[in-house]
Protein backbone atom coordinates (compact mmCIF):
# COMPACT_ATOMS: atom_id res chain seq x y z
CA UNK A 1 0.00 0.00 0.00
CA UNK A 2 3.17 2.40 0.86
CA UNK A 3 4.31 1.59 -2.19
CA UNK A 4 1.49 2.70 -4.33
CA UNK A 5 1.03 5.70 -2.44
CA UNK A 6 4.58 6.86 -3.26
CA UNK A 7 4.06 5.86 -6.42
CA UNK A 8 1.07 8.14 -6.73
CA UNK A 9 3.51 10.87 -5.29
CA UNK A 10 5.81 10.49 -7.41
CA UNK A 11 3.61 10.55 -10.81
CA UNK A 12 2.60 13.72 -9.50
CA UNK A 13 5.40 15.51 -9.08
CA UNK A 14 6.30 14.33 -12.09
CA UNK A 15 3.72 16.00 -13.91
CA UNK A 16 3.94 18.70 -11.50
CA UNK A 17 7.70 19.63 -12.46
CA UNK A 18 6.88 19.05 -16.28
CA UNK A 19 4.93 22.86 -15.92
CA UNK A 20 8.05 24.88 -14.75
CA UNK A 21 8.21 28.04 -16.57
CA UNK A 22 10.36 30.87 -15.73
CA UNK A 23 7.22 33.03 -14.32
CA UNK A 24 5.96 30.35 -12.25
CA UNK A 25 9.00 29.35 -10.59
CA UNK A 26 9.12 33.18 -9.33
CA UNK A 27 5.94 33.48 -8.11
CA UNK A 28 5.96 30.29 -6.08
CA UNK A 29 9.53 31.11 -4.93
CA UNK A 30 7.55 34.47 -3.39
CA UNK A 31 4.94 32.48 -2.31
CA UNK A 32 6.83 29.68 -0.36
CA UNK A 33 9.35 32.38 0.74
CA UNK A 34 6.42 34.45 2.62
CA UNK A 35 5.01 31.07 4.62
CA UNK A 36 8.43 30.43 5.84
CA UNK A 37 8.24 30.51 9.61
CA UNK A 38 4.57 31.86 9.21
CA UNK A 39 5.60 35.12 7.72
CA UNK A 40 2.61 36.10 6.06
CA UNK A 41 0.34 34.59 9.03
CA UNK A 42 1.80 36.91 11.15
CA UNK A 43 1.79 39.89 8.72
CA UNK A 44 -2.06 39.00 8.81
CA UNK A 45 -2.61 38.61 12.76
CA UNK A 46 -0.15 42.19 13.86
CA UNK A 47 -2.95 44.50 12.89
CA UNK A 48 -5.65 42.07 13.97
CA UNK A 49 -4.10 42.48 17.66
CA UNK A 50 -3.88 45.85 17.49
CA UNK A 51 -7.54 46.60 16.81
CA UNK A 52 -9.41 45.15 20.01
CA UNK A 53 -12.55 44.23 18.54
CA UNK A 54 -10.42 41.72 16.24
CA UNK A 55 -7.86 41.02 19.27
CA UNK A 56 -9.52 37.56 19.70
CA UNK A 57 -8.91 36.41 16.34
CA UNK A 58 -5.24 37.71 16.04
CA UNK A 59 -4.40 35.96 19.24
CA UNK A 60 -6.44 32.86 18.44
CA UNK A 61 -4.42 32.71 14.45
CA UNK A 62 -1.16 32.49 16.56
CA UNK A 63 -2.56 29.81 18.75
CA UNK A 64 -3.68 28.16 15.62
CA UNK A 65 -0.34 28.49 14.19
CA UNK A 66 1.15 27.18 17.31
CA UNK A 67 -0.69 24.41 17.60
CA UNK A 68 0.02 23.14 13.42
CA UNK A 69 3.78 23.67 14.57
CA UNK A 70 3.86 22.32 17.65
CA UNK A 71 1.65 18.80 16.25
CA UNK A 72 3.23 19.52 12.76
CA UNK A 73 6.62 20.24 13.14
CA UNK A 74 7.70 19.09 15.82
CA UNK A 75 5.89 15.69 16.98
CA UNK A 76 4.69 14.10 13.64
CA UNK A 77 8.17 15.02 11.29
CA UNK A 78 10.27 13.34 13.56
CA UNK A 79 7.80 10.35 14.32
CA UNK A 80 7.78 9.34 10.48
CA UNK A 81 10.86 10.75 9.10
CA UNK A 82 9.75 10.81 5.40
CA UNK A 83 12.71 12.28 3.05
CA UNK A 84 11.93 15.17 1.09
CA UNK A 85 11.43 14.95 -2.82
CA UNK A 86 14.07 17.50 -4.10
CA UNK A 87 16.56 14.56 -2.36
CA UNK A 88 15.74 12.15 -5.30
CA UNK A 89 15.91 13.15 -9.01
CA UNK A 90 12.83 14.57 -10.99
CA UNK A 91 15.19 16.33 -13.45
CA UNK A 92 14.63 19.79 -11.94
CA UNK A 93 17.15 21.91 -9.77
CA UNK A 94 15.47 22.89 -6.09
CA UNK A 95 14.77 26.67 -7.06
CA UNK A 96 14.90 27.68 -2.95
CA UNK A 97 17.65 26.40 0.04
CA UNK A 98 17.72 22.72 0.44
CA UNK A 99 15.12 22.38 3.79
CA UNK A 100 16.22 20.87 6.57
CA UNK A 101 13.82 18.78 8.04
CA UNK A 102 11.74 15.93 7.24
CA UNK A 103 8.84 15.94 4.69
CA UNK A 104 5.76 14.79 6.29
CA UNK A 105 3.51 17.01 6.94
CA UNK A 106 3.98 20.16 5.14
CA UNK A 107 4.45 22.63 7.50
CA UNK A 108 3.69 25.42 5.66
CA UNK A 109 0.66 24.43 4.44
CA UNK A 110 -0.54 22.77 8.32
CA UNK A 111 0.18 26.56 8.95
CA UNK A 112 -2.08 28.26 6.48
CA UNK A 113 -5.44 26.23 6.81
CA UNK A 114 -4.94 26.60 10.20
CA UNK A 115 -5.00 30.08 9.71
CA UNK A 116 -7.92 28.95 7.23
CA UNK A 117 -10.27 27.51 9.97
CA UNK A 118 -9.32 30.55 12.10
CA UNK A 119 -10.94 32.94 9.73
CA UNK A 120 -14.15 30.31 8.51
CA UNK A 121 -15.18 30.49 12.01
CA UNK A 122 -14.05 34.08 13.34
CA UNK A 123 -13.52 36.54 10.65
CA UNK A 124 -15.73 34.67 7.49
CA UNK A 125 -14.95 37.98 5.35
CA UNK A 126 -11.26 37.20 4.92
CA UNK A 127 -12.33 33.52 4.73
CA UNK A 128 -12.06 32.66 0.61
CA UNK A 129 -8.78 34.88 0.14
CA UNK A 130 -6.76 33.16 3.10
CA UNK A 131 -7.97 29.90 1.86
CA UNK A 132 -7.32 31.00 -2.07
CA UNK A 133 -3.72 31.74 -0.57
CA UNK A 134 -3.34 28.67 1.42
CA UNK A 135 -4.32 26.15 -1.53
CA UNK A 136 -1.54 28.00 -3.43
CA UNK A 137 1.12 27.97 -0.71
CA UNK A 138 0.66 24.07 -0.08
CA UNK A 139 0.82 23.81 -4.01
CA UNK A 140 3.84 25.71 -4.28
CA UNK A 141 6.03 23.46 -2.11
CA UNK A 142 4.59 20.66 -4.75
CA UNK A 143 5.66 22.91 -7.36
CA UNK A 144 9.29 23.47 -5.64
CA UNK A 145 9.71 19.39 -5.26
CA UNK A 146 9.77 19.98 -1.47
CA UNK A 147 7.30 17.80 -0.47
CA UNK A 148 4.66 15.15 -1.84
CA UNK A 149 0.97 15.52 -2.34
CA UNK A 150 0.29 13.64 0.74
CA UNK A 151 2.55 15.58 2.75
CA UNK A 152 0.63 18.60 1.36
CA UNK A 153 -3.03 16.76 2.13
CA UNK A 154 -1.73 15.94 5.12
CA UNK A 155 -1.00 19.64 6.25
CA UNK A 156 -4.31 20.43 4.90
CA UNK A 157 -5.80 17.76 7.21
CA UNK A 158 -3.47 18.80 10.71
CA UNK A 159 -4.06 22.33 9.43
CA UNK A 160 -8.13 22.16 9.60
CA UNK A 161 -7.93 20.45 12.78
CA UNK A 162 -5.33 22.62 14.46
CA UNK A 163 -7.47 25.37 13.74
CA UNK A 164 -10.50 24.26 14.82
CA UNK A 165 -8.76 23.17 18.12
CA UNK A 166 -7.82 26.97 18.74
CA UNK A 167 -11.32 28.35 17.60
CA UNK A 168 -12.53 26.16 19.93
CA UNK A 169 -10.19 26.68 22.98
CA UNK A 170 -9.38 30.34 22.49
CA UNK A 171 -12.66 31.79 24.57
CA UNK A 172 -11.65 29.90 27.45
CA UNK A 173 -7.84 31.17 27.51
CA UNK A 174 -8.49 34.54 29.88
CA UNK A 175 -5.33 36.16 28.30
CA UNK A 176 -7.55 36.19 24.91
CA UNK A 177 -10.30 38.51 26.68
CA UNK A 178 -8.46 40.76 27.45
Amino acid sequence: MLERIQAWDNRMLTKISARHTDKLNKIMVLVTKTGNNGYIWFALSIPLLLVNRFRMIGCTTILAMLISGLAGEITIKHIVGRVRPCNKDFGKDLLIKHPAHYSFPSGHTSSSFAVTMVMFFMLPVMFVPVLVYACLMGFSRMYLLVHYPTDVIAGVVLGTICGTVAVSVSPYIPFFTF
